[in-house]
């Protein structure tokens, strides 16, 4: 049996509040994969040495997904991605922030870093 994943963004910018006659309109094409894996948890990002989250249990990832539940501080996802050798991307996710990606790697574990307090996120990565 297959199973499917799929990302939809949409993005308006407007100067209403109800977004009607909006400058920018994006609406990309529907990113969809048919994975056969996925990782979803919810987990606390620490300070310091931060929270390492194991994906080297999946062969491979087509996506990951990082949203940043804390309303006050940023969190810094560090992992590799493809033709990246062992060089660590890394990158800042606002408080309430999300990051998407779809270059990942998942022989070097996903590693967050919570900024001055400790901060709720959670992760959803596809994969095989």
């Amino acid at each position: 049996m297959t199973d499917y994943s799929k990302i939809k963004v949409e993005a308006l910018y407007s100067k209403n509040a109800d977004y009607s006659s909006p400058k920018v309109d994006l609406s990309p094409a529907i990113y969809s994969v048919t994975p056969d894996e996925y990782i979803h948890c919810e987990i606390q990002a620490d300070t310091g040495g931060g929270t390492t989250i194991t994906t080297s249990i999946l062969a491979s990832a087509t996506l990951l997904v990082v949203k940043n539940n804390d309303p006050t501080n940023y969190v810094t996802a560090t992992f590799d991605s493809a033709g990246n050798s062992s060089t660590d991307n890394l990158i800042r996710i606002a408080a309430g922030g999300l990051l998407v990606t779809t270059d990942f790697t998942v022989a070097q574990n996903l590693k967050l870093i919570a900024n001055s307090a400790a901060c709720e996120c959670e992760i959803f990565i596809v994969g095989t």
